[in-house]
């Protein structure tokens, strides 16, 4: 299994397929495939950089008060759904 996104050909085409195998869309040109695979690449960094901080701040909140990570996890959830 391929780890990058691709273009692929679909007739006149181009269809842009994720490291899973998924197809993302398809783009008149292969220039507009292109810069999707740029924007998905963009939201993947964004997303693993999030569950990184995600993950770091369930650490600290778990040991500041002594309480599981699922328990931490639940109150960062819920905080992160009012902030504005």
């Amino acid at each position: 299994m391929s780890k990058e996104y691709r273009v692929e050909t679909d007739g006149s085409e181009f269809a842009v397929i994720d490291p899973w195998g998924v197809r993302v869309g398809t783009y008149a040109t292969e220039e507009a495939a292109k810069q999707d695979i740029e924007r998905c690449v963009k939201e993947d960094a964004m997303y693993e950089s999030a569950k990184k901080l995600v993950d770091a701040a369930m650490t600290a909140h778990a040991e500041m008060f002594g309480i599981s990570r699922e328990t931490a996890s639940y109150w960062i959830r819920s905080a992160a759904e009012t902030v504005e």
